[in-house]
């Protein structure tokens, strides 16, 4: 092969060595192709420094105004003007409306005598009782008094007892004679007793025993004598003490107390009505800059107010201030709350504020114990951005039908939150009442942490890890570490790294220690 390459011309050796040439680039081309390594990945890397975390929450809700004007009409006035529609801005001062009040006049007159009544059932009824405590002493000191009688009569039937009882002269005890009895309750009714009086004389005397059989007939005259003086000192004592315990029922110091309460309550209900007739009277001004948000006026008509507006109701357990009463009491009380309906009234006019704007929002409890009144806060609406802070924070939680998404994030598994409200400051046209906005409550703000940015870190299986770059080697190397306060941007590092290292942004969550990387360049 190789002398027939010699007898070839000099232009076929060369088109021979240059296709030799062609082959052996194209066959080490596709062998480098083919075994060459992979080039490392390539990641953006940041240094761990020390910083400030601002702990956040994103939260969103809807714009209020924070101080809402309530017109409130009665029933049966006419509108003689009506100087503003829905939409209109208003400045404080500027009037809406005018009335003629004639026809709300009887409603004032029946709150009137309502109130007039009420205040005589209380004046009656603590009079009543005043005379009860007086007459409830004087039966106190009786049945003091009749005790020491009836101790003291005992005392000398027990002396008499024994004196006959030594003298062994007593054969026998037996009862008082139904017939000694008889005489004894018949003179008790010609003195003016009672018949329950006699009758529980007759009890008493019944359960008697005295001698029958005694040498000392005197002294056994005179235990007989004592001890129907004991029966019938017995029975006054029982009916002191049913007059007693009837005087004790009707002192009822809760009947009192409701009754004072409602003459209060009527009396208040007349001011009202009467400041609010007056009000009406002298028409209808606003008292700050606003929108006009509701108007249920007709010139010419008279105000009817609308279906939905909710009577007020007297709440009884209120008036007793959280007392049990008997079903007796509870009746009584019904019937004096009774007598015509409160006068029918609604909403006439509604002006809401854009000078006090505030956005409720809905927080789960484990947010709640973070948030604290005065903590300033960002306001999004369209686009642009407002200064906020919390006004106020609600103490209990509300029960919700919808699904909170603080909470579930917070792990609270509550269906329900707290009501916090926040202010928003220099309000313009872009924040609308009634418009949903986004809001970012500054919680707290930690400063000289080591922080570093919130894609440098991984979660897996209950643990939070980053990847430290080795300059020198170029490899990564996993870590694990505690986070604390988090921001927009950074992750506080309570433990696991140092001033200066360098951590891996958005790693590959799988990648093995000592993987070779490569640090992009800016």
């Amino acid at each position: 092969m190789f002398k027939n390459f010699k007898k070839k011309s000099l232009k076929s050796k060369v088109a021979i060595i240059a296709f030799i040439v062609v082959i052996l680039a194209l066959t080490a081309y596709v062998l480098y192709s083919n075994f060459k390594p992979e080039p490392p990945a390539e990641y953006d890397v940041a240094a761990v420094a020390y910083g400030t975390v601002s702990d956040t929450l994103d939260v969103s809700g809807t714009v209020e105004s924070g101080l809402s004007e309530t017109f409130t009409a009665i029933e049966g006035v006419t509108v003689e003007e009506l100087l503003v529609s829905v939409g209109d801005k208003v400045e404080k001062g500027d009037k809406l409306a005018s009335f003629n009040v004639s026809g709300a006049s009887g409603y004032l007159n029946d709150a009137k005598k309502e109130y007039d009544k009420a205040l005589a059932d209380y004046n009656n009824a603590k009079n009543s009782t005043d005379s009860t405590a007086k007459r409830k002493n004087e039966l106190q000191s009786q049945i003091d008094a009749k005790n020491k009688e009836i101790a003291k009569k005992q005392k000398e039937i027990e002396e008499l007892e024994q004196e006959l009882e030594s003298a062994g002269t007593v054969t026998q005890q037996t009862a008082i004679s139904e017939e000694q009895i008889a005489v004894i309750a018949a003179q008790l009714a010609q003195n003016g007793a009672t018949e329950e009086q006699i009758e529980a004389f007759i009890t008493a005397a019944s359960q008697v025993q005295i001698p029958t059989v005694s040498a000392d007939t005197e002294k056994t005259q005179q235990l007989l004598q004592k001890n129907l003086e004991l029966a019938q000192l017995n029975s006054q004592l029982t009916a002191l003490q049913a007059e007693n315990t009837v005087t004790v029922s009707t002192d009822n110091d809760t009947m009192l107390s409701a009754l004072k309460s409602i003459a209060d309550t009527k009396k208040q209900a007349y001011d009202e009505l009467k400041n609010l007739i007056d009000t009406m009277e002298n028409g209808w001004y606003a008292q700050n800059t606003g929108i006009v948000t509701v108007v249920n006026l007709s010139v010419g008509s008279k105000f009817t107010p609308p279906a939905d507006n909710a009577v007020s109701q007297f709440d009884l357990s209120a008036l007793l201030g959280g007392q049990s009463v008997d079903g007796n009491t509870s009746a009584l009380i019904s019937s004096l709350l009774g007598g015509s309906d409160s006068a029918p009234t609604g909403v006439g006019i509604i002006i809401e504020s854009y000078d006090d704007l505030a956005v409720t929002v809905t927080v789960g409890k484990s947010d709640l114990l973070k948030i604290k009144k005065g903590m300033t806060a960002t306001v999004t609406s369209l686009n642009s951005e407002y200064e906020g802070e919390v006004v106020y924070v609600g103490a209990t939680a509300s029960g919700s039908s919808g699904l909170d998404l603080s909470s579930l994030m917070g792990g609270t598994g509550s269906s329900g939150g707290a009501v916090v409200k926040v202010k928003i400051k220099n309000p313009d046209e872009n924040v609308v009442i009634g418009f949903d906005v986004d809001i970012k409550i500054n919680l707290q703000q930690i400063d000289n942490v080591i922080k570093i940015p919130v894609e440098c870190v991984v979660y897996n299986n209950g643990e939070y890890y980053v990847y430290i770059y080795d300059t020198d080697g170029q490899t990564a190397t996993r870590r694990n570490v505690i986070l604390g306060a988090l921001d927009d941007t950074s992750y506080e590092i309570i433990e696991g790294l140092s001033e200066g290292e360098r951590v891996v942004k958005s790693p590959d969550p799988n990648m093995e220690d000592g993987t070779k990387i490569k640090q992009k360049t800016a």
